[in-house]
């Protein structure tokens, strides 16, 4: 049996490093169509010449990151700017034809580095099929 991906549903998470008064992270896993947005963007494989050849795409694993967040944050708690707290923004974006709300580039840039990294790989592993459910 497959389980459907969970698109809707919100988990908190709190970074491992950020012990006192955590800030607390609203993520959701990525539907399928947005996951296969990001990976077609890392690059193929051509052949050429009989031989297969990598083809870099337009994103860069750095980028990656950022992706992802983009598409899987879907807010916040106590994250703050000085005693401010800061408001969560998103924005309409076309992917594949579909319409997903995303953070604005705005919010994305003022995340630590070190944050999108690690959030990153939670949202990504979100849409994954558990150990348990693989063996069935």
């Amino acid at each position: 049996m497959i389980d459907a991906i969970a698109v809707g549903q919100i988990k908190e998470y709190v970074l491992k490093s950020d012990k006192e008064n955590p800030t607390i992270w609203l993520i959701g896993p990525l539907d399928s169509i947005t996951k296969a947005k990001i990976i077609s963007s890392f690059g193929k494989v051509e052949i050429k010449d009989g031989n297969p050849v990598y083809v870099q795409g337009e994103m860069d694993l750095a980028l990656n990151n950022f992706s992802i967040v983009k598409y899987g944050l879907k807010g916040f708690k106590n994250f703050k700017s000085g005693d401010k707290e800061v408001e969560f923004k998103t924005e309409k974006v076309k992917v594949f034809g579909a319409e997903i709300e995303a953070v604005s580039d705005d919010i994305l840039k003022i995340i630590p580095l070190f944050a999108i990294t690690e959030l990153s790989n939670v949202i990504w592993g979100e849409n994954q099929v558990s150990s348990e459910l693989a063996k069935n």
